[in-house]
C-alpha cells in the first residue's frame, strides 16, 4: 500500500473536501447551470470524482441511506477492498462491519437529522493490510437542499503514528518531571536579558534554604554567592562571564562557591546549558553540593601528602635495607648464586673466589661445567638435586672442582625463586671441604676410641701379666752373678718385657691422649727406644749424639716417647729412598724474653734432623695445624699431637726446612733441677731400711709378685684383695707397734673398692697416710696430678723392682 500517510495537513484536507463539496452541490442542480467552461454535468461529475479520488486519504461518499456511492483509491489500498464490493453496501457492512461502531452511528445519524458536521472521532480499526491502526474520522454533509439527493463525505486520517509520538513526548515529559522534582541536585532556568531565575526544582529549595519556588526565583544568581570567588573575582562578574560562555558554546562546567540564605557557603559544581524553547535561548543550571566530597579530597589530600612522606621513608628505608642485603650478600662467607635458564644469573664475591673463576667467567658458565665428573648425574639442568640423591629436600652435597683444579665439597641449599619475572633458582653454596674432612677424622677417631677401649681392657690385664713376669725376672735377676750368662739372659728379657709394656701404652696414648703421667726420668733411654722402634725394619738408621751430662726432665714416659715417635716416622718416609736421621740432646740455657716465648731456664734441646725433600714454604705455618698432610695416605694427626703433648709439657716444638735440603724438628723440654746427671745412668736396687707396706690389688699373682719384690727390699708386706680388705687391715694395724708406713693401692677393683674410694677412707682414719697409686691402665685425672688426691707418687704397671725401689727411696727420703 503506498498510500497511507498524507503529506498535507488535516487542516487543508479539510479545506479541499469543503470546496469539493460545494462544487459537486452546483453540478447536481437542475438549472443546467456549469460551473467549469466546456463541461457539461456529467464530465463535470467525472471531473469531481478524480479530484476525489486524487486526495491521498482514504474518503467515502455515503448517500442518506448511508450507503456507499463512492470509495476512492486510498480507501481501497488501505481497506483492501475493491470499490465495486462497496457500491450500495451500508457503511456498517463494509469489511465484516469494521465500521460498525457505537458512536459512528450515532455521530451519522446526528448528521443525517441536524446536518451536524463532525471531525477527529478516534477510533481503531484492524485492517487487512496494515495491522491495526488509529484513525480519525471525519463527515460532513455534500448537499444540504431538500430537493436534492443527501450525500455525505466520510474521510479517514491516519493518526497512528501521531499517536505514538504523543505517547512518547507524555512519557518523556513524566520522566523528566520525575527526575526533575526527585533529583538530588539543584536544576532551575534562568532567562534573558538579565538571566534571573525562572524555575527551581525541589532540591534548589531546600539547597539555598527558600521557602518555596517564588522566593527562589525572586534572587538574582550572584545573589546566591559571596562576593568573591576563591580567585579573587568579583561572583556577579565572573557569574556573566560564566552564562555568556554557556550561551556561547552551548554548556559551561566549572566549580562555584555558592551561599546559603543564611550565609552558609558551600562549594559546588554547576553545568550551565543552553536550552531552546519555543524560540527562547534559556539556560538551565544543574548545581551539585560537593562539600562532602571536598572533605574528602581535603582528607585526601592529607592523607596522600602522608603516605608521600611514608612513601619517601619507606623507599629511603628500602634503599638501606637494599644496600644492607647487598652488603650482607657480598659480604656473606658463603656463595651465594641465582640459576636460571640453564646458566648462572648472579654471583656474589665469596662464590667467584670459593671457585676461583671471574664473575665473567662463571656467568658464562653451566653448574655442570664445575661438577665432579662421578657427580655429574646428580643435577639436573636446572641447577636442582635429583630425586633419590639427597636425604633434605632442596640441600645437597656436590663435589665441584675449581679455576685450580682442586676438589671442593660444596653443601647447596637451593630454592625456587623469580628472577626479572622467570622461573629461577636462589642458590647458597657452603664450602664444607673441612667439615669433611672432621666427619673423616671423627670417623678415625670414633674408631681409635673404640680401640682405646679395647687397647684399656687389654692393657690392664697384659700390664697386670707384665708387673708379674718383669718383677719376678728382675728378682731372679737379683739372684744371679752379674756377668755371668744367665745374668745377661735375665736382662735381656726384663728389657723385652720392658719395650713389650710400651706397646699397649703406645696404642693408649694415640687413640685416647689425656693428661701426661709425669715422673722424672732420662730422656736418653726413651730417645734410643723410641726411635730405634720407629725406624725397625726400615732402610733409615739414627744417629745419635747425647751429652753425658744431660739433665733428667719431668715427663710421661709413654707420650714424650710417642713424639718422638711420629718426627722420626715423618723423617723416615721424608726419605723413602733411605738415609739417616740425626738425633741430638744436650743442656741449653733460655733468656728472658726469648723468641721461642717460653719461661726462662734450664732446658734439655733435643734436636732431630732428616735428610729427606724439606717442606714447602707456603705450607711451613700449617705443619702443626690438625688434619694437615700432603701425604696421600696421611691423616695429618702426628705433628699435631705432638705439637699438643709438647705444649701440656711446658715445652716448645718449632720446625727448620729448606726444600731439598731436609727438616729439622726442635724439642725443648724443662730440665729437672731436682736431680743430678747421676740419674742418666741405671743402677741396681738398693735394699731400703724396713718398713711395713700393705699392698691392695685383686690379682693374686701381681700381690705375690710386687710382695716378694718389697720383702727383696727389706719390707714387712701385708696384702689385700680388695679395698674393704685394704681398710680393715690398715685400720687394724694402726693400734698395734708395727702400723704400715706406706699402702699401694690399685687404681682399678672390679666389683670391688678401687684405689680412689678407698683412699678417702684410709684418709678418714689416718689423715697422714702414705698412698702409692697403682695402675695398667687408666686416664683417670689422678693418674697424672696424684698429688691433689692425697697420693705421694705413682707406679705405672708393670715395674721393676728397680722402679719400685727409686719411687720407695724419694717417698722415704722426702
Amino acid at each position: 500500500m503506498s498510500m497511507v500517510h498524507s503529506k498535507k495537513t488535516k487542516d487543508e484536507l479539510l479545506e479541499e473536501l469543503s470546496d469539493l463539496k460545494k462544487q459537486l452541490a452546483i453540478t447536481k442542480d437542475q438549472c443546467g447551470i456549469y460551473p467549469i467552461d466546456g463541461l457539461n454535468a456529467e464530465e463535470c461529475i467525472d471531473f469531481f470524482k478524480s479530484m476525489v479520488a486524487a486526495i491521498t486519504e482514504p474518503i467515502l461518499v455515503l448517500n442518506s441511506d448511508l450507503k456507499c456511492v463512492f470509495a476512492n483509491k486510498s480507501f481501497s489500498e488501505m481497506f483492501g477492498i475493491e470499490p465495486s464490493g462497496i457500491k450500495d453496501v451500508s457503511v456498517y457492512d463494509i469489511g465484516n462491519k469494521l465500521l460498525d461502531l457505537k458512536g459512528l452511528r450515532n455521530l451519522l445519524e446526528e448528521l443525517l437529522s441536524i446536518h451536524r458536521d463532525f471531525d477527529g472521532y478516534e477510533v481503531n480499526l484492524r485492517l487487512i493490510n496494515i495491522g491495526e491502526r488509529t484513525m480519525s474520522l471525519n463527515a460532513t454533509d455534500i448537499h444540504q437542499e431538500s430537493n436534492a439527493e443527501r450525500l455525505m463525505l466520510l474521510s479517514f486520517f491516519d493518526i497512528t503514528e501521531q499517536k505514538k509520538a504523543e505517547k512518547k513526548q507524555k512519557l518523556n515529559e513524566q520522566m523528566y518531571r520525575s527526575l526533575y522534582e526527585t533529583s538530588r541536585d539543584a536544576i532551575m532556568t534562568l532567562e534573558p536579558p538579565d538571566w534571573s531565575f525562572t524555575a527551581g526544582n525541589p532540591a534548589t529549595i531546600k539547597m539555598f534554604g527558600c521557602e518555596n519556588e517564588a522566593d527562589f526565583t525572586s534572587k538574582q544568581p550572584w545573589l546566591l554567592s559571596p562576593e568573591y570567588q576563591p580567585d579573587g573575582q568579583v561572583s556577579g562578574l565572573k557569574a556573566k562571564d560564566m552564562i555568556k560562555r554557556a550561551v556561547e558554546n552551548g554548556s559551561n562546567y566549572f566549580e562555584w562557591i555558592h551561599k546559603r540564605l543564611n550565609g552558609e557557603e558551600f562549594p559546588a559544581t554547576v553545568l550551565l546549558s543552553r536550552v531552546e524553547l519555543k524560540g527562547k535561548t534559556l539556560l538551565q543550571a544543574t548545581v551539585r553540593d560537593i562539600t562532602g566530597r571536598k572533605q574528602v579530597e581535603d582528607e585526601l589530600a592529607i592523607h596522600r601528602f602522608h603516605l608521600e612522606e611514608i612513601v619517601r621513608e619507606r623507599t629511603a628505608e628500602l634503599e638501606e635495607s637494599e644496600g644492607k642485603y647487598r652488603t650482607l650478600v657480598e659480604q656473606s662467607h658463603d656463595g651465594i648464586y641465582i640459576y636460571g635458564n640453564n646458566c648462572f644469573l648472579f654471583v656474589n664475591d665469596r662464590l667467584c673466589d670459593l671457585m676461583l673463576f671471574g664473575r665473567d667467567e662463571l656467568l658464562k658458565m653451566k653448574f655442570s661445567e664445575l661438577l665432579h665428573p662421578d657427580d655429574s648425574g646428580m643435577v639436573n639442568e636446572n641447577g636442582i638435586i635429583k630425586e633419590g640423591f639427597s636425604d633434605v629436600p632442596n640441600v645437597f652435597t656436590v663435589r665441584l672442582i675449581r679455576g685450580d683444579g682442586e676438589l671442593r665439597h660444596i653443601e647447596c641449599s637451593v630454592r625456587n625463586f623469580i628472577y626479572n619475572g622467570e622461573d629461577a633458582i636462589l642458590g647458597i653454596a657452603r664450602d664444607i671441604t673441612i667439615l669433611k674432612k672432621l666427619e673423616e677424622e671423627q670417623n678415625k677417631i670414633e674408631k681409635l676410641e673404640s680401640l682405646g677401649i679395647l687397647a684399656g681392657g687389654i692393657a690392664h690385664d697384659f700390664n697386670n701379666f707384665l708387673t708379674a713376669i718383669m718383677g719376678n725376672i728382675s728378682l731372679a735377676r737379683m739372684m744371679v752373678e752379674p756377668g755371668s750368662d744367665l745374668y745377661e739372659i735375665l736382662t735381656s728379657s726384663e728389657h723385652a718385657a720392658s719395650k713389650a709394656s710400651n706397646l699397649p701404652r703406645q696404642l693408649l696414648t694415640f687413640s685416647m691422649g689425656g693428661d701426661p703421667v709425669k715422673s722424672s726420668v732420662s730422656i736418653r733411654r726413651i730417645l734410643r727406644d723410641s726411635a730405634d722402634f720407629a725406624l725397625s725394619g726400615s732402610n733409615v738408621t739414627a744417629v745419635y749424639s747425647i751429652a753425658d751430662d744431660l739433665q733428667q726432665v719431668v715427663v710421661d714416659r709413654e707420650q714424650i716417647g710417642q713424639v718422638i715417635s711420629n718426627i722420626v716416622i715423618n723423617a723416615q718416609q721424608a726419605m723413602p729412598d733411605g738415609g739417616s736421621v740425626s738425633i741430638s740432646a744436650e743442656n741449653t740455657l733460655i733468656a728472658e724474653n726469648n723468641p721461642l716465648a717460653i719461661p726462662e731456664g734450664q732446658y734439655v734441646k733435643i734436636a732431630i734432623k732428616d735428610e729427606g725433600c724439606g717442606i714447602e714454604e707456603n705450607h711451613l705455618n700449617r705443619v702443626f695445624d690438625p688434619f694437615f698432610t700432603t701425604k696421600q695416605n696421611g691423616t695429618g694427626l702426628g705433628l699435631a699431637t705432638s705439637f699438643s703433648i709438647i705444649r701440656k709439657h711446658s715445652g716448645h716444638l718449632k720446625v727448620n726446612t729448606k726444600a731439598g735440603e731436609g727438616s729439622t724438628f726442635t724439642i725443648y723440654l724443662p730440665a729437672d733441677l731436682s736431680s743430678d746427671t747421676s740419674g742418666t745412668h741405671e743402677t741396681g736396687p738398693e735394699k731400703l731400711s724396713g718398713g711395713n707396706i700393705l699392698v691392695m690389688d685383686d690379682q693374686e699373682m701381681v700381690r705375690d709378685t710386687i710382695i716378694t719384690m718389697l720383702n727383696r727390699l727389706g719390707y714387712k708386706v701385708g696384702s689385700a684383695a680388695d679395698g674393704s680388705e685394704a681398710i680393715s687391715k690398715y685400720s687394724a694395724a694402726m693400734n698395734t707397734s708395727e702400723p704400715y708406713t706406706a699402702v699401694i693401692l690399685d687404681l682399678t677393683i672390679p666389683n670391688g673398692m678401687g684405689g680412689m674410694e678407698t683412699m678417702k677412707e684410709l684418709r678418714k682414719i689416718d689423715p697422714d697416710v702414705t698412698a702409692i697409686v697403682s695402675s695398667g691402665y687408666s686416664n683417670a685425672p689422678v693418674m697424672a696430678d696424684y698429688s691433689l688426691y692425697g697420693f705421694a707418687g705413682v707406679m705405672m704397671k708393670p715395674y721393676s723392682i728397680t722402679q719400685l725401689s727409686d719411687l720407695l727411696r724419694e717417698i722415704f727420703d722426702e
